[in-house]
C-alpha cells in the first residue's frame, strides 16, 4: 500500500516538476522552452539511440540522462526508497504529451503563461549563476582559520547546570524562597509548585546549557551564583518569576577546527556571494520607477464643501447727534 502511494506521488510530482527541463536532450529542439527562438537553429540534431534515449513520444525523444536525474531526485525526496523506473517513465510520457498538447493549443502565446515561462527561464539562470559562483569561489585556509578563531573567541566558554522553580507572581516566588530557607527540598517544591510543564518529571532540572540558550535575566542570575547556591530574590523574566539554584559549571571545549571547517567554508562562500551581488548592484544602472498615481474613483473624490451659513449682522445703532449730549442709563448717577 505504501509503495502504491509512493508511486502515485512520484508520477504526480513529475507532472509538476518545475526543474525537470530536458536540458541534456540536444535532439529535443521543441521539448524545452527556448527564450530566443532563433537560438534553436544552432542545436545539432543527434539521432536517438537506446544508450541515450529512454522513450520517443510522437517523434520527440526523452533522454536517459533526464530519467536518471529524476530517479535520483525522487530517491532523495523519499528518503532512499526505490522508485519503480516504469512509473517514472510513465510520468515523463504523460508530461511530454501534455506539453505537446499545450503547443497545439498555442497556450504559450497567452500573455499570462508567456510571462510565467519567461520568469521560469530567468529563475533557472539565477540558480545557475549562484551554483557557478559557489563552485568557482575561492576560500583560503587563512580565511577559514580567521573565521574559526573569531567564532571561538566570541563563544561563552562556561556552561552551567541549574534547576529552577517558575512562579506566576513575585509573592509566590518569595514564599518559595522562605520555605527553602526553612529546609524545604528544592526538587519537591519544584514538582509541586513550578509552572514549568516539565517540572513534574524533572523536578526543575535544566541540565547543561550555554548562557546564550537562556533569556538574559536568567543567564545573568546563574552566572552570579556559585555552585550549590540559590538566588536570594526572585528573578523576573518574560515567563514569570524564577527561583534558581546553580548546581555546577564547566568550561566548554570548542569544536576542533577540522570538524567545522567545511561549515565555515559554506558560510564564507555565502558572504562572498552577498558581496558579489552588492558589487553587481554598484556597477549597474538601476532605475526605480514610481507608478503614476491613479485618478480618484467616484467614492474617493472629495465632496464639494457645503456653503457656509449666512450670518445676518445685528442692526447697528445710528451714531448720536454730537450736539445732543448722551442720555445716561436709568439708575446711573448724574454728572
Amino acid at each position: 500500500m505504501k509503495k502504491q502511494a509512493l508511486c502515485a506521488t512520484a508520477v504526480a510530482s513529475l507532472l509538476v516538476f518545475a526543474g525537470c527541463n530536458n536540458q541534456s536532450d540536444n535532439a529535443q529542439k521543441s521539448t524545452s522552452f527556448t527564450p530566443n527562438p532563433t537560438s534553436s537553429s544552432s542545436l545539432v540534431d543527434v539521432k536517438p539511440t537506446a544508450e541515450t534515449t529512454v522513450v520517443i513520444v510522437n517523434g520527440q525523444p526523452i533522454s536517459r540522462a533526464l530519467l536518471q536525474s529524476i530517479m535520483s531526485e525522487m530517491s532523495q525526496r523519499s528518503g532512499g526508497q526505490g522508485i519503480p523506473e516504469d512509473k517514472v517513465i510513465d510520468g515523463l510520457i504523460a508530461r511530454e504529451l501534455l506539453r505537446q498538447e499545450a503547443e497545439k493549443q498555442n497556450l504559450a502565446k497567452d500573455p499570462t503563461i508567456a510571462a510565467k515561462i519567461e520568469n521560469a527561464g530567468k529563475e533557472i539562470l539565477v540558480q545557475a549563476s549562484v551554483e557557478n559562483f559557489r563552485k568557482t569561489a575561492t576560500v583560503t585556509e587563512d580565511e577559514l582559520k580567521k573565521e574559526y578563531d573569531t567564532r571561538v573567541a566570541s563563544m561563552k566558554n562556561t556552561e552551567y547546570k541549574a534547576r529552577h522553580i517558575l512562579l506566576e507572581t513575585e509573592e509566590a516566588a518569595k514564599d518559595v524562597l522562605a520555605k527553602l530557607a526553612k529546609g524545604a527540598k528544592f526538587d519537591e517544591l519544584a514538582k509541586k509548585l513550578s509552572k514549568d510543564p516539565s517540572a513534574k518529571q524533572n523536578a526543575g532540572e535544566l541540565g547543561w546549557f550555554n548562557p546564550q540558550q537562556m533569556v538574559p535575566e536568567f543567564s545573568a542570575a546563574v552566572a552570579s551564583l556559585k555552585n550549590g547556591e540559590t538566588v536570594t530574590a526572585p528573578v523576573k523574566s518574560q515567563f514569570g518569576f524564577h527561583v534558581i539554584q546553580r548546581e555546577d559549571s564547566r568550561e566548554q571545549t570548542p569544536p576542533p577546527y577540522d570538524a567545522v571547517k567545511e561549515q565555515f567554508r559554506n558560510v564564507l562562500v555565502g558572504q562572498k556571494l552577498q558581496k558579489h551581488v552588492e558589487d553587481l548592484k554598484a556597477s549597474a544602472k538601476i532605475e526605480r520607477l514610481t507608478p503614476p498615481t491613479p485618478p480618484p474613483t467616484e467614492e474617493a473624490k472629495p465632496q464639494a464643501a457645503a456653503p457656509a451659513p449666512v450670518v445676518v449682522p445685528p442692526p447697528v445703532a445710528k451714531p448720536a447727534n454730537p450736539a445732543t449730549p448722551p442720555v445716561p442709563p436709568a439708575g446711573s448717577p448724574a454728572k
